[in-house]
């Protein structure tokens, strides 16, 4: 099954929030400062032309396909994240006693079994190899 986080934001210490925040106010500091060097400076305007002079379109189309690919790989890792949470519950269940009342003897109860059967959609064939992957590596070390 892979897993991007086993983590919830609620159980994150606070230390490690506290550096969060304070990187991403770091990151936004610097972001204005930069912006307004660029606004004022006409000597850093000139240079960032010259430098991105015929590369910005391949700079924005880079940029927007990385940000798609990595909005893309992450609703597949949920995905997969997902239905290896079904899968793990699926093979949770197991032979359970039922009691009934009034009566000592306990039987079982017949309890489906989840078979690994072939992936039907392109996800679910993604999710499979991700997770044979991650046992062949686990297996590797």
């Amino acid at each position: 099954m892979v897993r991007a986080v086993g983590r919830s934001w609620g159980s994150v210490s606070l230390y490690v929030k506290a550096v969060l925040v304070l990187q991403a106010a770091i990151i936004v500091g610097l972001s204005v400062w930069m912006y307004n060097e660029y606004v004022s400076n006409p000597y850093l305007q000139t240079y960032l032309f010259g430098l991105f002079q015929g590369k910005g379109s391949l700079i924005a189309v880079l940029g927007f396909g990385g940000l798609l690919g990595t909005v893309l790989f992450g609703i597949l890792l949920k995905a997969g994240s997902i239905l290896g949470e079904i899968e793990h519950l699926s093979e949770k269940v197991e032979n359970t006693n039922v009691v009934k009342a009034g009566l000592e003897k306990s039987m079982t109860m017949p309890v489906l079994k989840v078979v690994d059967q072939e992936p039907a959609d392109e996800i679910g064939r993604l999710h499979r190899s991700l997770r044979r992957w991650n046992e062949w590596s686990k297996n590797k070390e």
